[in-house]
């Protein structure tokens, strides 16, 4: 349920205009609400690179999951109900660092649209500010601004 609120908010910010003026060198960066996202590139489960400064101009909804989260689990068929009726924003369900078992033959099973990918690293996961604590939904402006993190 919270997943559909969350995923109720995003689709009213997607509505919003977009800011009108230019946005300045210095601007803070950051993954608190109302900072600018870092940029960060991660490959997809199905072998495509997903960069977040390519995704300007259009809104960005990013999940940090993992399998062995049951609530990740359920909530993430609404984020693929969301994906199917919001196609013009950008989608990234990403699993973290800690893995037990094989994300790809998991993700399979799910029959979701939306990219996913495995930060190994932990470094996105990190950037983005989340921790073991999940889910965690991200939700940017076209400019890239953080508009929500929970």
């Amino acid at each position: 349920m919270l997943c559909a609120a969350i995923l109720a908010a995003a689709l009213i910010f997607c509505n919003l205009p977009t800011r009108n003026a230019e946005i300045p060198q210095d601007v803070s960066l950051g993954h608190e609400i109302g900072m600018r996202l870092p940029d960060f590139e991660l490959e997809t489960l199905s072998g495509d690179r997903f960069r977040l400064s390519e995704a300007r101009g259009e809104y960005v909804i990013i999940n940090l999951w993992a399998t062995w989260c049951g609530p990740c689990v359920k909530e993430l068929p609404e984020f693929e109900a969301f994906h199917q009726a919001h196609p013009e924003a950008h989608m990234l369900a990403i699993h973290s660092d800690l893995i037990t078992e094989d994300v790809a033959a998991y993700v399979e099973r799910l029959a979701c649209t939306f990219p996913f990918a495995v930060d190994e690293s932990g470094d996105v996961v990190a950037l983005l500010g989340g921790s073991t604590v999940l889910p965690q939904t991200i939700v940017l402006d076209r400019d890239g601004f953080v508009l929500y993190n929970q």
